[in-house]
């Protein structure tokens, strides 16, 4: 298998994972907020498959428009895992929507990233093309990033320590885990990257990670 053919799929194998993280949607109340997570989730398997038409030589002509799913990841596992804390404690003072207030800055920022980000096509190193993003933006998206991860890993760092409940602890844990091991290949990716594309396999924990979250939501609802 050439690393071209590898990679395609370890893409499928990545929007499996995604749809997977989708299933365990299913439960989560109020309605609306499962729709959100719903639309979230189909947002980040776009980001695969526009990965996978972006290892056509042609891409940067016939397939421009999906440059927009390129950094789907940044709402696509930020968002569902802000939500899967939340749904995780049930504290009665944060209701959904202030969830949602409180996550809005990063919301916006993202959304500004996606929407308005500066992207150019370079040639990839294992096939076809990969955006990059110019200007100031890339900073902007360190700083954004760097504050989320920060933020997130000191509130399961609290629940760790603080809720007795082990499966909660538990999912915190892996959580936490997979939001570290992002930011780590965010860093690598930021100087240089590797050679194949190492942020498939953190991607893939996180959305493994919030699968296991929502399951547990559901079983612990279900006693």
């Amino acid at each position: 298998m050439s690393l071209a053919s590898a990679y395609l799929f370890l893409l499928g194998l990545a929007a499996g994972t995604a749809v997977l993280a989708m299933t365990a949607f299913r439960h989560v109340s109020p309605r609306w907020l499962r729709w959100v997570l719903f639309a979230v989730g189909a947002f980040q398997v776009g980001r695969y498959v526009a990965l996978a038409c972006f290892t056509a030589p042609d891409a940067p002509i016939r397939f421009w428009e999906l440059r927009r799913f390129w950094f789907a990841s940044a709402v696509g596992l930020t968002l569902p895992s802000v939500v899967a804390l939340d749904q995780l404690v049930r504290h009665p003072a944060m209701t959904p929507k202030k969830l949602l207030i409180r996550f809005s800055p990063f919301l916006a920022a993202y959304g500004a990233v996606i929407l308005f980000g500066s992207f150019t096509a370079i040639p990839d190193r294992v096939a076809g093309w990969a955006l990059e993003l110019t200007g100031w933006w890339p900073a902007f998206v360190s700083v954004v990033q760097g504050a989320f991860v920060i933020l997130f890993i000191g509130i399961c760092v609290w629940i760790i320590r603080k809720l007795p409940s082990e499966p909660i602890r538990t999912s915190a844990a892996r959580l936490l885990v997979a939001h570290a091991y992002l930011a780590f290949d965010g860093a690598l990716l930021a100087f240089g990257g590797w050679y194949f594309r190492p942020f498939l396999f953190s991607e893939m924990l996180a959305l493994l990670a919030l699968w296991h979250a929502f399951e547990t939501v559901n079983s612990l609802r279900s006693v």
